[in-house]
């Protein structure tokens, strides 16, 4: 498509593309303008180096080394939990400012600081003071919750040393009473340099294996809770979803509507029915099918998840890992502790040498030792973790930064109404191409030609001065007329078309107009015309030239008058007119007779162009009848219209009588939809217009 063809279809729905952008700023200046300021009160917290290093050995909580991005993305779940922002709602509520949880969170957004191990907490409200409180509400009900989450694990982690130490305590004084009971049970005081020794070897291998016991034992512990949590976690999270309306539950309520209204039609009498009663049985009938429909609605929801998209759960991964992790730690220590009892087992082996009493006074004593070591390092682990637990209890488990400062939300207004006033036309545009090539109307005189299968002889272009006789029009007009005057002067020179009837298909295209134009302009050039006005059923040319529509065609076809009474002279010089005169019922009747053959004959001889205006062809046979008389005709067509299969019709009409179709003329063309009137006006607008000899109105140069 040429670049002109582009900027006709811009041309012909440049309104749209106005109206496009006018209403897209428009809708953004009022939205602009009704926009309510918003405020976001910012606030940063940083998670203390030393709440991320290791914990206390036997610890069931103990700490992981993770990836910095994960641990904050934990933090900012922690921050956003239901639990934060439970309590921060009743907080700002005592300070009067009431939000639901999910109002809060619908405000609030939690990042981290790129490439720090900084949270920002950032609350945005209408109000400025209002924003600075919630955001300072929320980062402190943050803090005081992730800070219990860590004394609960430091205190479970002293209980749980607590109830090791009672059990370690239990044994050790059950092998002091064993020694102490052996001894009084043997007389035995103490034991030689060799058996000291091997009770010296056997202690400190027991004293481990204690301590290795007590690990494993944590880690089996930990282990367990870790799955527990793991099996409660989601392992896939649910990112989006996308909800459609259930077809079946559509056909229903499109049922219910249709007999709602039958049964209202009913007992109204609507619609073209009896009034029916409640308890008749067509209402019956139908008020039954509609308690079915309704029962059955109710088993269906209206609202489906037709699709999701999910992803793996971070949390769940994260506890994986620790999961697995414990596991292998666990294995470690059983290794370990089959690696000491086989050493202790070995160490037994050489008190088989001693002498019996000896050897099992020596096995006491190591039992008396190793579980005197293991209490010992009990209490040491419960002191620190007493400590750990005061210290966490004075240090805050998250520090802030920066307290919360106010600043003012960029709503970004110039930007939007920049967008708006690109995207307007854009989209103005995009909807005039979409149109166009929806559109199946005639336009341009090309598409005329392949719908009427004739030549075009002229475009004629619209325009709000459009009459000859009574207005001036535009220098366009006059061009168009002048095109098809010199057709039909080709024409005259073999006789074709010294007269010819103006035919077209579907009334309103503008027949009669150009009728009266062709013979004004054929006679302004010097030619004499008749124009006879052949349309008996709504007769307009009498109008147009302000003459008596007493006397005229139906009268000279009855015999109520001749031809000279008939012919009057009009404006014009040149042109004689003859009207309808009074409508007869039947208008058939009279074109078909031989006077009006006879009338035609007549009035060829006296003029050099004889013009027949007629009415529409797809709804009287009229035009076929004046046309068959004539032997000529032109078809008027008017741009704009969805060709509806008429214009065939009356092609196939004209050629079964033998009328020989000079052309077509298109009728009401815009500007844009003409090659010759767009090269018009951007060459030969304004250029000045000779005058024919003899003649009033200007010709072409």
């Amino acid at each position: 498509m040429e670049f002109w063809r582009y900027y006709r279809i811009i041309r012909r729905r440049r309104w749209l593309i106005i109206l496009g952008m006018v209403v897209c700023i428009g809708a953004v200046a009022f939205k602009n303008m009704t926009l309510q300021p918003e405020y976001t009160g910012r606030t940063t917290v940083m998670e203390p180096d030393q709440m991320s290093g290791g914990g206390i050995p036997l610890y069931p909580e103990q700490y992981l080394q993770t990836d910095m991005q994960l641990k904050l993305s934990n933090l900012a779940n922690i921050a956003t939990s239901q639990k934060v922002l439970q309590d921060s709602a009743e907080t700002l509520g005592d300070l009067n400012l009431n939000f639901t949880a999910d109002e809060i969170l619908a405000h609030t957004n939690v990042q981290p600081v790129k490439d720090t191990n900084i949270l920002a907490i950032e609350v945005t409200l209408p109000r400025p003071g209002d924003a600075k409180v919630a955001a300072d509400v929320i980062a402190a009900e943050f803090k005081k919750v992730y800070g219990e989450l860590n004394n609960a694990s430091v205190r479970q982690s002293r209980e749980f040393i607590e109830a090791q130490l009672t059990t370690t305590r239990a044994a050790m004084v059950a092998a002091q009473n064993a020694v102490k009971k052996y001894k009084e049970q043997n007389g035995i005081v103490q034991l030689d340099q060799q058996s000291s020794a091997a009770v010296d070897r056997l202690t400190r291998a027991k004293s481990d294996l204690n301590t290795i016991m007590a690990e494993h034992q944590a880690t089996v512990a930990r282990a367990n809770k870790l799955q527990a949590e793991l099996q409660k976690l989601p392992e896939w999270e649910t990112i989006n979803k996308q909800i459609s309306r259930d077809p079946q539950w559509d056909s229903i309520n499109t049922q219910l509507i249709a007999l709602e209204t039958r049964k209202a039609a009913m007992l109204s009498g609507e619609s073209g029915e009896p009034r029916k009663l409640n308890k008749h049985p067509e209402v019956v009938d139908v008020q039954r099918q509609i308690n079915e429909l309704k029962a059955k609605s109710k088993t269906i929801n209206e609202r489906y998840v037709s699709g999701e998209g999910k992803a793996k759960s971070q949390m769940h991964q994260d506890t994986a890992m620790r999961w697995l992790q414990t596991n292998v730690d666990e294995m470690g220590l059983s290794a370990q502790m089959q690696a000491l009892q086989t050493v202790i087992s070995d160490i037994r082996g050489e008190f088989s040498e001693l002498p019996v009493q000896q050897a099992k006074l020596a096995e006491l004593e190591a039992d008396v030792a190793a579980t005197y070591n293991t209490y010992s390092l009990m209490r040491n682990k419960l002191d620190e973790a007493k400590i750990k637990e005061q210290q966490a209890k004075n240090e805050v488990a998250l520090k802030t930064i920066d307290p919360a400062y106010v600043y003012p939300v960029d709503q970004k207004k110039g930007l939007k109404l920049m967008m708006a006033l690109i995207l307007g036309p854009l989209l103005g545009i995009g909807v005039a191409f979409l149109l166009h090539y929806t559109d199946n109307t005639i336009k341009t005189p090309s598409e005329a030609e392949k719908l009427l299968g004739l030549p075009i002889l002229s475009a004629v272009p619209i325009a709000r001065a459009h009459s000859l006789v009574r207005q001036k029009c535009p220098e366009i007009v006059d061009v168009s007329y002048q095109m098809l005057t010199s057709s039909l002067w080709v024409a005259s020179q073999n006789r074709e078309a010294s007269a010819l009837a103006m035919v077209s298909a579907e009334p309103d295209a503008g027949r009669s107009v150009i009728a009266s134009n062709l013979a004004t302009a054929l006679a302004q050039e010097g030619a004499r015309v008749i124009l006879v006005d052949a349309d008996m059923r709504q007769p307009t040319q009498h109008l147009i030239f302000g003459a008596d529509n007493k006397v005229g065609l139906t009268n000279l076809l009855s015999g109520g008058a001749s031809i000279e009474d008939v012919l009057i002279p009009t404006r014009v010089q040149g042109l004689l007119l003859v009207p309808s005169g009074p409508v007869p019922g039947n208008p058939v009747k009279f074109l078909r007779s031989s006077e009006m053959k006879d009338f035609s004959d007549q009035v060829k001889e006296i003029a050099d162009f004889v013009i027949y205006d007629t009415p529409a062809g797809v709804a009287f046979p009229d035009p076929i009848l004046v046309a068959a008389n004539v032997g000529s005709a032109v078809i008027v067509h008017s741009a704009g219209r969805v060709p509806r299969g008429s214009e065939a019709e009356l092609n196939e009409r004209l050629a079964s009588v033998g009328v020989h179709v000079l052309g077509a003329v298109l009728n009401r063309v815009k500007r844009e939809d003409s090659s010759g009137y767009f090269h018009y006006h951007r060459s030969y607008s304004g250029v000045g217009i000779g005058r024919l000899p003899g003649s009033n109105k200007p010709a072409m140069s």
